[in-house]
């Protein structure tokens, strides 16, 4: 057992006490027994695919657990929630791009750097119109230009098990979606949500600019958007 899975557990056992939860109540929510949920809080039963699934799906922060970073909303998500679908892969490139600028203006590095780098190719290579078939895992791994081998060690799994994740046939367990994050940065909200527009890395980037810069990026996004409106075929106003 990794110690980032062994994290995710504290977190979850912490979570559940401080909700004043008991264990028959969680194991409810990720459609378990008090029995089996017992034996996961231990150490005994790993968290499966569709249990680590029932928790973000019922509003527990899955991110938090695996990362121990509190997932931020931001304007970002505001924006991309109203853009239309035919839109979304502009609206993406627009906001990677500002991202990038803003992290220029206030010369952000470091860890914070990687870590949106990270997002940002996987970001630019899932609007790509020919990986729409494909799953997040898939784009991950092309966006880390990784074999399916390589992927298989990252995540500490057999090639067979990670094929059968990649092409859809089987959710990834909690072990692996917490060796995802250790081991190539990814935090589990980008494989648990099923439109894979997800902007939870991009959204911290943007908390760690000064509000005056938020401010004038996201006038710079908006503005953009406003084009589109005015080309032939937008949506009108």
């Amino acid at each position: 057992m990794s110690s980032a899975y062994d994290k995710l557990l504290n977190r979850l056992n912490a979570y559940r006490k401080m909700q004043n939860m008991s264990q028959e109540s969680m194991g409810s929510v990720m459609g378990i027994t008090q029995s089996h949920y017992s034996k996961v809080e231990n150490g005994k039963k790993i968290i499966s695919g569709e249990e680590l699934h029932n928790l973000d799906m019922n509003g527990i922060d899955v991110d938090y657990l695996v990362s121990g970073i509190k997932s931020p909303r931001t304007v970002l998500d505001d924006l991309m929630e109203a853009c239309g679908r035919e839109k979304k892969a502009e609206l993406l490139q627009l906001i990677v791009w500002t991202i990038q600028q803003g992290m220029e203006n206030a010369q952000i590095g470091g860890s914070a750097a990687v870590r949106c780098t990270r997002e940002i190719e996987l970001l630019r290579y899932q609007v790509f119109p020919h990986t729409s078939e494909h799953t997040v895992w898939y784009r991950i791994r092309m966006a880390n230009e990784m074999t399916q081998g390589e992927m298989a060690e990252a995540l500490d799994v057999s090639v067979k098990r990670y094929r059968e994740i990649e092409k859809g046939n089987t959710r990834a367990s909690a072990e692996v979606v917490a060796a995802l994050y250790e081991n190539l940065g990814y935090l589990p909200s980008i494989i648990l949500e099923e439109d894979v527009v997800n902007l939870s890395s991009l959204n911290l980037i943007w908390e760690e600019f000064e509000e005056e810069l938020q401010k004038e990026l996201e006038a710079f996004i908006r503005k953009g958007c406003g084009l589109w409106e005015c080309r032939p075929g937008g949506r009108s106003k």
